[in-house]
């Protein structure tokens, strides 16, 4: 009895559901209009404050904004056009209200600001379209474009840069609220050059890109295709007077002067977007010089009239070099590329060449060093059956006594099994032996002075070799050459240049820029 009266109970309540169900469903109508409100604002850039007419040109502010929206089949169901964004405000709100008549799906989003020329204080600030605007249709919208100048192949300082956005979305019941991040059509490219020494003034004499870093039009419109790039321009003019700060030589024509310890932007433009062929990099080169340099070089004096033959003997400190020589094959070990070759010297002569050089450097244990090559500046690796390498990491040998009848020797020991051993004509290859006892692995060390030597005052070193564009990938943090630059990147570069007295050279570091690509993202 008590199951019967659950059962009818249970069937009541079912009952009492599904007219609920039917009660709701019969206010909702799929034919309903729904209500839409769009929020934009201008991705944000980390650059300095600036007046209106910049923010227009590097498109964080916003003049005028359209929107589209378009059906499944890619039809414009509503629009709304040129509205006024108030004191060039970088954030806009708009509404499409139930007399637009959209219905509950999906839809295509397509919003462009600042495509539209403005008269900013007395100036005209023009758009940066091919032509005039046209949206009669989803084909005249997608095939908008931007372009550059076509001689310099940048964009001018005078051009507002059009914003852009294209997003699928689903509209639900009710009213719509969606907030999206308008992109840029441009990418900036600003070049700084620090001058870290304290000694000399950095003179920059000219500035040159690769002819691969624009194009000559883009769309406005990107729909992540590859159809946005094409129209290959060539390389950015650095002196153009179109950029925000063209390169610019010092009064009379002079090299760019950069003070000890300062820095100064060399160059800064709008450019449009590319993408390299595989293999192929963007480069940069810089025309620099220190001035008035006083210029060490070193020689190498071997002391040739004694010849170490015991370990204790090596007077080994803080800067010790040594030739390194086999008398059973008349042969010194020199280096070879990234291995360990052979050498014939002359023993009258009053130098020598640094790649015949070895600096003993102390491994912690007695009689232990490691065997640094002055020329390559890389260590002498393990010995092997093939060529004895040469390598960036420290390698440590024991160097034993030896004696061959009345004849003392050295031994370059890696393990008990395994010795530096030089073999015999015509190759005299440097490799392994496991056998101490052979005259292939005695050696006789001649003591090597380092003698340093400084020009006058009046020196000039120049450095103008092509530098690599470089972005740190923003998922695993890695540097890597650049393989396409994208709308909406900034790509700050921070050159730091130093002169080293020790090397009467340059020293360098570049600072990698962060990808920055826009994103459109929504609530």
């Amino acid at each position: 009895m008590s199951y019967v009266r659950l059962n009818i109970l249970f069937t009541l309540i079912l009952s009492l559901l599904v007219a609920c169900v039917g009660e709701h469903n019969s206010d909702v109508d799929i034919n309903d209009s729904v209500e839409l409100t769009v929020s934009l604002v201008p991705i944000p850039q980390p650059i300095d404050e600036m007046t209106e007419s910049e923010l227009l040109v590097d498109g964080s502010a916003l003049s005028t904004v359209s929107i589209y929206v378009l059906n499944a089949d890619k039809d414009i169901v509503a629009r709304q056009e040129t509205i006024d964004v108030p004191d060039f405000a970088n954030e806009i709100t708009v509404t499409f209200d139930r007399s637009y008549n959209l219905k509950r799906g999906l839809y295509t989003i397509l919003a462009v600001a600042n495509n539209q020329s403005e008269f900013i204080n007395g100036e005209t600030y023009q758009s940066g379209l091919v032509n005039n605007w046209s949206s009669t249709n989803y084909d005249n919208l997608m095939n908008n474009k931007i372009q550059g100048n076509s001689t310099h192949n940048i964009s001018p300082s005078n051009v507002i840069q059009p914003l852009s956005m294209m997003k699928e979305v689903e509209l639900h019941a009710g009213n719509n609220v969606i907030s999206g991040e308008l992109v840029r059509t441009l990418a900036r490219l600003r070049i700084e050059v620090k001058n870290n020494s304290g000694i000399l003034p950095l003179k920059v004499k000219s500035l040159s890109f690769s002819d691969n870093f624009t194009q000559k039009q883009a769309y406005v419109f990107d729909d992540g295709t590859d159809r946005k790039y094409f129209g290959a321009s060539g390389a950015p003019v650095a002196t153009s007077v179109y950029a925000l700060q063209p390169f610019t030589t010092d009064a009379g024509g002079e090299a760019k002067t950069i003070e000890l310890q300062s820095s100064a932007v060399v160059f800064d433009s709008y450019l449009l977007e590319s993408k390299l062929s595989a293999g192929d990099y963007y480069k940069y080169t810089l025309d620099l010089a220190y001035e008035g340099v006083s210029i060490t070089t070193y020689s190498y004096n071997p002391v040739w009239n004694t010849a170490i033959t015991q370990r204790n003997n090596l007077n080994v400190g803080e800067e010790s070099y040594f030739l390194i020589y086999n008398s059973n094959r008349s042969r010194y070990l020199s280096s070879s590329s990234t291995k360990v070759g052979v050498a014939s010297l002359n023993s009258a002569s009053a130098t020598v060449a640094t790649d015949h050089v070895w600096q003993l450097i102390s491994a912690g244990d007695a009689n232990k060093y490691y065997i640094k090559n002055v020329e390559s500046g890389l260590y002498m690796q393990a010995p092997a059956n093939s060529q004895v390498a040469l390598g960036a990491n420290p390698v440590a040998f024991t160097f034993e006594d030896k004696t061959s009848g009345t004849s003392r020797y050295i031994t370059l020991k890696y393990s008990n099994t395994s010795y530096i051993s030089m073999g015999g004509s015509p190759n005299y290859n440097v490799t392994n032996s496991t056998r101490n006892n052979s005259s292939s692995t005695y050696f006789r060390f001649y003591e090597v002075n380092k003698t340093a030597t400084t020009s006058s005052s009046n020196s000039t070193i120049t450095y103008n070799t092509p530098i690599i564009l470089t972005t740190i990938d923003p998922i695993t943090q890695q540097a890597a050459p650049a393989t396409a630059i994208k709308r909406n990147d900034f790509i700050n570069v921070l050159v730091t240049v130093s002169y080293n007295p020790e090397a009467g050279t340059f020293e360098f570091h570049v600072e990698d820029w962060r990808t920055g690509g826009g994103t459109v993202d929504f609530d």
